[in-house]
């Protein structure tokens, strides 16, 4: 088949897609386009959100580091009063100790 005849064939075959549904193939590509966008968005909402948590369990991590050390002071400090006063009760309001006598 020669060039012309193909081309003959190949517009014959063809149809005008009418305005209204050009419209709607149009508005159909713009949907896709614009929810592509908003999934990209999202996705790096999540992104900084994950790093968000990322910091804040770090920081956790951090803080209770720092309540165990405070534990470790509290029971270093507990053993040295015991050792200097005994056992006994502390009252802080006028700073006096009470020991208790073991039976």
């Amino acid at each position: 088949m020669t060039e012309s005849k193909l081309v003959n064939k190949l517009t014959e075959n063809q149809k005008k897609v009418e305005q209204p549904d050009l419209e709607k193939i149009t508005t159909l590509r713009e949907d896709y386009k614009k929810q592509t966008v908003r999934i990209g968005q999202l996705n790096v909402e999540r992104i900084l959100m994950n790093q968000a948590v990322e910091r804040l369990n770090n920081a956790i991590i951090e803080e209770e580091e720092k309540y165990i050390k405070l534990q470790e002071n509290e029971r270093t400090l507990v053993k040295e009063l015991q050792e200097k006063y005994g056992i006994g009760q502390l009252n802080l309001d006028n700073g006096t100790f009470t020991s208790v006598k073991s039976k």
